[in-house]
């Protein structure tokens, strides 16, 4: 029913009234069909407005508004009734301007209104419910306001009232009296329970935290959480202290006084905690991660990491890293997936190297050995000893030819290790950043099969 006005208040008046449906769906209260009909009322579905309404009527058949409400249906049917024939007069008009070659009318405005934040005399017409319980049952409830009794009868009573002022007394041959003022606002749902049994009165509490889904725990941490917010129930009155408690998110304490017949609403918003967590999958179980240049662990796995913007790589001997910037989200799991490649092989760049330094050094022995033997030869020829037939001619010519035949050899094995060093065609390593989601039990993938593999198993996380 909260939820149900809190839609109602912001505009979303479809919304409001399903769950005000919903309500119904678990307690057959009336008040949940009129707050129903109203809200489709306001948004503007006159039809379905009808509708709840008429079941209003039927399930309240002594409802003092009986009158009104009827008078309100017979209304609203004049109103669809007017709107149905403006839509067929429009058509009408329509077919008749196309038959004789004319532009069409404008379409006539619908009755469907723009959902917008409701006025106070609208909030107004939500009804309300008061509910009352006993142990033991039976006690004899009596709702008064200005006007008189509204309302009498033996606990447990639930009673539709419009807004205002009240006062109840409720009694028991066998235990004290009790009575005090109230006030009921506009689609509320008053509960009151009183412990009549043990001689004490028990006042109510209700936990509501954004986001919902937290453990409430009341007064004794040892014995863990009675529920998850949305929580409510009846409390002992006095002093009391409840932690509200959600993963990924800083614990919340608060302590309230609560009297006998108060209801206590404690509200809380929640603080994602100042760090995140990280879980790295991949094909290669065992490939080293880093996080900002540090080593945290190795492929699969997962851990904290304070929230902000990270560098996170990961690596392993003969395969091609991976590296990217990732955004850690405060109190959120962010997963990741890496796929490791092959690294392209050395091998050809370090054979081409050496094969190309030792013709390069043969060249370089050669050329000090022609060298030498053109000296000793010029030396002959000035002396006038060189014979033309003498072999160290061939010999010098010959070797003159191979140290070039060898520096270019050498050439092109500097050549070939340079291409081989840094030409790679096989594809780069893959990482995907999956999208932050909350700590939770989620499908895990790691590794299966062998190592160099692309296969992912599905295995589950625990609750962190």
């Amino acid at each position: 029913m909260e939820q149900g006005q809190a839609y109602f208040l912001q505009g979303r008046f479809a919304e409001a009234a399903a769950e005000f449906d919903a309500a119904y769906g678990i307690h057959p209260f009336s008040a949940f069909l009129f707050n129903a009909g109203v809200a489709y009322e306001t948004g503007g579905d006159l039809t379905h407005a009808v509708d709840y309404f008429e079941r209003y009527v039927r399930v309240e058949t002594n409802a003092s508004e009986r009158a009104e409400v009827e008078a309100r249906i017979a209304t609203l049917r004049t109103r669809i009734q007017e709107h149905e024939a403006q839509l067929a007069r429009e058509r009408a008009e329509r077919e008749a301007a196309e038959a004789a070659g004319r532009e069409p009318p404008p379409p006539v405005e619908t009755t469907e209104a723009t959902p917008t934040a409701p006025s106070a005399q609208v909030v107004d017409q939500l009804l309300s419910l008061v509910a009352v319980e006993s142990e033991p049952e039976g006690a004899t409830v009596t709702i008064t306001n200005a006007s008189g009794t509204v309302a009498t009868g033996p606990a447990p009573l639930t009673q539709t009232l419009e807004h205002g002022a009240y006062h109840i007394v409720i009694e028991h041959p066998d235990y004290n009296r009790f009575e005090r003022d109230f006030d009921v606002q506009p689609g509320v749902l008053n509960r009151l329970f009183l412990n009549l049994s043990q001689g004490e009165f028990l006042g109510y509490v209700r936990v509501l935290s954004d986001p919902p889904g937290a453990g409430v725990i009341i007064d004794d941490r040892e014995h863990g959480a009675r529920g998850q917010t949305p929580f409510e129930g009846p409390l002992q009155a006095g002093h009391h202290r409840v932690w509200i408690e959600r993963q990924g998110y800083d614990a919340v304490e608060r302590e309230f006084d609560i009297a006998v017949g108060d209801e206590v609403r404690v509200d809380v918003d929640l603080e994602r905690v100042s760090y995140g967590r990280l879980r790295v999958v991949g094909n290669l179980r065992g490939a080293r991660i880093l996080i900002d240049g540090i080593q945290v662990g190795a492929v699969p796995w997962e851990g904290q990491v304070e929230g902000g913007t990270h560098i996170v790589r990961v690596e392993h001997d003969n395969m091609k890293a991976w590296e990217s910037t990732v955004e850690v989200a405060r109190g959120q799991l962010r997963p990741i997936r890496v796929r490791l490649r092959p690294a392209m092989g050395r091998g050809g760049a370090i054979a081409a190297g050496v094969i190309g330094g030792l013709f390069l050094g043969g060249a370089i022995g050669m050329s000090i050995y022609v060298n030498d033997l053109y000296a000793e030869l010029d030396r002959a020829r000035t002396a006038g000893t060189l014979q033309a037939d003498d072999e160290r001619l061939q010999v010098g010519y010959w070797m003159s030819i191979g140290q070039w035949v060898a520096y270019g050899v050498a050439g092109l094995g500097a050549a070939l290790s340079l291409f081989y060093a840094f030409y790679d065609d096989l594809p780069p390593s893959e990482g995907t950043v999956l999208d932050p989601r909350d700590w939770t039990v989620l499908p895990m993938f790691s590794p299966g099969g062998s190592s160099s593999g692309d296969v992912f198993g599905l295995t589950l996380s625990g609750v962190l």
